[in-house]
Formats: structure tokens, C-alpha cells, sequence
């Protein structure tokens, strides 16, 4: 598996998920759109949550996260469920800026490495970080078509 393709590919396919921060007011982040259940500010938290999760419960590598996040948007979670203060958009565009550095950091030389849990069919750290940008690519449409 040759890594640092996958590591530009991940920061590739972020910049294009962060693109569609540019402009978005924090009201516009949390339209409930009519034929959608969640809102662009759960979509861009699923993401960032979603890529670490995969990786540290499936993976088996230690990546931090806000622990609050798996509550707000982990599989299953939905914005009509929040109680607490949510993160602000700049909050969510750092971690999003950061996360593809500290992947890179947390897994380099690792990407062979079994998983400690098979993710489907996946059974190594590399293949469950390349499902993960399929992941964001389907929640960025999902981004795309809550903004039209």
C-alpha cells in the first residue's frame, strides 16, 4: 500500500469537503432541509467523528477526539436530539483542517497493520482509512445538496 498516496489523497478530498465551509453562516449549518434528517453542521461533525471512530475502535490506533462528539454525531445521532451547545463551524474547520495531519502522524508505517476488528469486510488499518474517504466523499454530496 503505498502511503503517502493515501495520505494526499485524504488531504485531496478534505480540502474539497472544506471548500463547502466557504460562505456558510451558522444558520445555514443547521437548516433541517425538508427530505433530510440531519443538517450540514452534523454532516461536517460526522465526518471528522466517523474517520476517527473507524480508525480507533476498528483500527485499533489511539486518535483523540472531543468526546462529546461520538454523542452528537456518531452513527445514529441527529441534531433534533441535541441538548448541549453544539460546535461552531470555525471549531468544526480546524479539526477538519487538522485531522488529515494527525492521521498521517498516528499511522504512517501502520497502514498494513491488521485491524483489531474487521470493519465489514475490511481487515486492515489501511483499508478501513481508505473506506473513510469514500465516507466523507458520500456525506460532502450529502453537504452539497443541503446548500442548493
Amino acid at each position: 500500500m503505498n502511503e503517502e498516496k493515501i495520505f494526499q489523497q485524504i488531504d485531496f478530498i478534505r480540502q474539497r469537503t472544506l471548500s463547502e465551509m466557504e460562505g456558510l453562516s451558522e444558520e445555514q449549518a443547521d437548516e433541517v432541509k425538508e427530505g433530510f434528517n440531519n443538517t450540514i453542521r452534523w454532516n461536517l461533525g460526522h465526518i471528522y467523528t466517523a474517520q476517527n471512530v473507524l480508525i480507533s475502535k476498528f483500527g485499533g490506533k489511539n486518535v483523540e477526539m472531543p468526546p462529546r462528539y461520538l454523542e452528537l454525531f456518531g452513527p445514529g445521532s441527529r441534531p433534533a436530539d441535541w441538548e448541549e451547545e453544539v460546535p461552531t463551524l470555525s471549531e468544526l474547520k480546524q479539526l477538519l483542517e487538522e485531522q488529515p495531519t494527525k492521521l498521517k502522524e498516528a499511522l504512517t508505517g501502520q497502514l498494513d497493520d491488521k485491524a483489531k476488528e474487521p470493519f465489514k469486510s475490511l481487515t486492515t488499518v489501511g483499508e478501513i482509512l481508505n473506506f473513510t474517504m469514500y465516507h466523507e466523499g458520500v456525506h460532502t454530496g450529502v453537504i452539497k445538496s443541503l446548500k442548493k
